[in-house]
């Protein structure tokens, strides 16, 4: 018991002369640390300059702004939207559903393999290709015999429609012709009645005139002065003379006989002024009457003659229409046949030598149709990724997106393929920004990624470097070789032995290198002045 008590003793006091031993080493070497702070560090910090010697470059000075992306496939699809259909597929429930379509024998590629423009994607059963073919040929075949038939009934149709119509025109020709005639002989009739009073009245102002001469109312008067005579002298003649009275008698008779026959002249070329008169009422009535019938079998020709005519315009109106219907009729058969031809010819097309291939390179992404199936409807046969067609898109802050158009061309550096540079185009500028709450407004940028992109998938990360500003066939140095004092820039170079300040005119500053307008040129030598001290350096 005491030995173990004398152990435990024991082990303590080592413990302790360890502990006391640890303590006195901090202790120096802190004071140690401290004497070589204070008194020999200062000693040995002897400050010194250093010029480093660089070259006035000429050449191209840029703004870049880098942004990243990923890259994006712009997919091309091939698409079956062949149409094959006739309308000579049977319903015969019997028969093979899918007979007249394209069946797939074999499928010679896999989504997410690469392919060439010419590469095999499928091969067509020969039976599915011979069944389709004779579909369409059978409906060309068709379609050309009822084009031909068309064609008949549409020369039939179109003399039978002219000769209707020229029947019909006829009839109203004729119609015309008969309403022509009939004014003509009215309007003859007419005038022969006028002509006729015309010379009767012209009659009657004769006879009226003779009637009233001088000369015929002097005979008048005479034959009436002789039979007044006469008269008395037989009154007077004395009945104891017989000789007296036989003259008398006879004078009396002489004078008589002229008296009447005058008179009787003179009462008929009354009466035949009378009858000439009453000629002319009678003439004048029928003119009335004949006026009355001029007007009846005008209207009765007007009529008619409207009816041919209009009988004439529905004619035209139903020639037209039928023309028109044959014309339809035949375009028709001509379209089905253009459309039965054009189906044939894309069937022959497309299907070759029962082969399909792909139109372009790239990576495949979609197999529309597997070894067995049908192409009964519109479906993507293939599609794949363009290599050329491969694109990114980066958010440009507003500030750096307006000095930017589309056709720039840009810097591209891979994650994947560091140190390989590549070389992008902007395609679009979407000008709708992205972040409109946020603090930094931002717009969506587009870049075609040019050159060869056979190493580049979907989703990998690139900075896309844009040149914001730029200027060509400058002068420029380091811009940390600038010293600015005093509101002026200079430059050292040197001089003999000494180095010295130069003043120097400044221009485009892309934050690494500054343009030098004036007071230095390509190839002159300047100096970036650096303070260095023992153990460190810091440049001024």
């Amino acid at each position: 018991m005491d030995s173990q008590e004398e152990q435990t003793k024991r082990r303590m006091t080592r413990r302790t002369k360890k502990g006391l031993v640890f303590l006195c080493i901090v202790t120096v070497s802190i004071i140690l640390a401290a004497c070589y702070t204070i008194f020999i560090k200062p000693a040995q910090n002897v400050q010194q300059w250093e010029y480093n010697e660089q070259i006035v470059q000429q050449g191209t000075l840029k703004n870049c702004v880098t942004e990243s992306g990923t890259v994006e496939f712009g997919i091309t699809t091939q698409v079956y939207d062949l149409d094959v259909s006739t309308d000579n597929e049977s319903d015969d429930e019997d028969e093979e559903e899918n007979e007249n379509y394209l069946k797939v024998e074999k499928v010679y590629v896999s989504v997410g393999q690469r392919v060439q423009e010419g590469d095999k994607v499928y091969q067509f059963t020969k039976d599915s290709i011979d069944s389709v073919h004779k579909a369409l040929t059978y409906e060309k075949t068709e379609a050309q015999i009822a084009l031909a038939t068309a064609q008949t009934e549409y020369e039939i149709g179109v003399l039978e429609a002219e000769l209707s119509r020229d029947e019909t025109l006829l009839d109203t020709s004729l119609a015309q012709t008969s309403y022509d005639t009939t004014i003509a002989r009215l309007s003859n009739d007419m005038a022969a009645k006028s002509l006729e009073i015309q010379q009767l009245l012209k009659d009657i102002y004769k006879l009226q005139y003779e009637l009233t001469e001088e000369e015929y109312l002097e005979e008048k008067s005479d034959i009436l002065d002789a039979y007044e005579e006469a008269l008395e002298g037989v009154e007077d003649a004395s009945e104891d003379y017989v000789t007296n009275r036989v003259d008398a008698a006879q004078a009396f008779q002489s004078a008589k006989a002229s008296y009447e026959q005058f008179f009787s002249q003179f009462d008929e070329s009354n009466q035949q002024i009378q009858d000439k008169i009453d000629e002319v009422y009678e003439i004048e009535a029928e003119i009335v009457y004949n006026q009355q019938l001029l007007e009846k079998e005008l209207l009765t020709a007007e009529q008619g003659l409207k009816t041919s005519t209009v009988n004439g315009e529905i004619a035209n109106v139903k020639y037209q229409s039928s023309l028109n219907s044959y014309e339809n009729a035949l375009s028709r058969a001509q379209r089905e046949l253009e459309e039965a031809a054009e189906k044939l010819e894309a069937f022959e097309q497309f299907v070759g030598d029962g082969t399909i291939c792909v139109a372009g390179s790239g990576i495949v992404t979609e197999i529309g149709y597997k070894a067995g199936d049908y192409l009964t409807n519109t479906n993507t046969l293939i599609a794949y990724a363009k290599a050329e067609e491969m694109t990114i898109s980066v958010d440009v802050s507003q500030e750096d997106v307006v000095t930017m158009k589309v056709g720039d061309a840009v810097e591209l550096n891979f994650s994947a393929y560091e140190g390989e540079n590549y070389h992008g185009v902007i395609q679009s500028i979407t000008t709708t920004a992205t972040s409109r709450n946020s603090a930094t407004i931002s717009y969506p940028v587009v870049v075609s990624i040019q050159g060869d992109t056979s190493r580049l998938y979907s989703g990998m990360t690139a900075d896309v470097t844009f040149v914001t500003e730029e200027v060509e066939q400058v002068n420029y140095v380091l811009r940390k070789a600038v010293v600015a004092e005093n509101g002026k820039n200079q430059l050292y170079i040197k001089s003999g032995e000494e180095y010295v300040l130069i003043p120097i005119t400044t221009g485009f500053n892309n934050g690494e290198y500054i343009e030098v307008v004036e007071g230095v040129k390509a190839g002159d030598r300047y100096y970036i002045r650096t303070l260095v001290h023992k153990g460190g350096a810091d440049e001024e």
